[in-house]
């Protein structure tokens, strides 16, 4: 908030101490004009209802977004994005054309050695590169 440079012990701290303390009172504040206004609040304990499938449930956190029934599928839909968007950045794409009945054979020998396909094949590049320069 104020873009001062700190050091903290806490290896997630964004804040600084003042600016700490400043935004958990207008954490307070705003949950007490919640509260003023009748503006509903969840309770551990209480029920809400899943965003994904319209059930209702039990909250068992304050961080609890879905139902039990759900919570792979949303875990799943959120880490897919967060990987996308990391790979993005690390990778470049290759699509990579094999003949007829191989990709089976490909990922069965990948998994075979222990290797996803991608592993697998990026080892095969290096392999191939190494052999080439060596012939030069």
């Amino acid at each position: 908030m104020c873009g001062k440079t700190f050091e903290s012990e806490a290896n997630r701290a964004t804040y600084c101490p003042e600016c700490r303390i400043e935004r958990q009172k207008a954490r307070a504040r705003a949950y007490v004009e919640k509260k003023k206004n009748n503006i509903e609040t969840r309770t551990i304990g209480g029920t809400d209802v899943c965003p994904e499938c319209g059930k209702p449930y039990i909250v068992r956190s304050g961080s609890q977004v879905v139902c039990e029934d759900c919570r792979k599928k949303h875990t799943n839909k959120r880490k897919q994005k967060t990987n996308a968007k990391y790979s993005a950045k690390a990778y470049d794409m290759l699509t990579v054309y094999v003949k007829k009945g191989q990709k089976d054979d490909i990922k069965e020998f990948a998994k075979r050695h222990n290797m996803s396909v991608n592993e697998f094949i990026n080892l095969g590049i290096i392999l191939a590169k190494e052999k080439l320069s060596k012939e030069e």
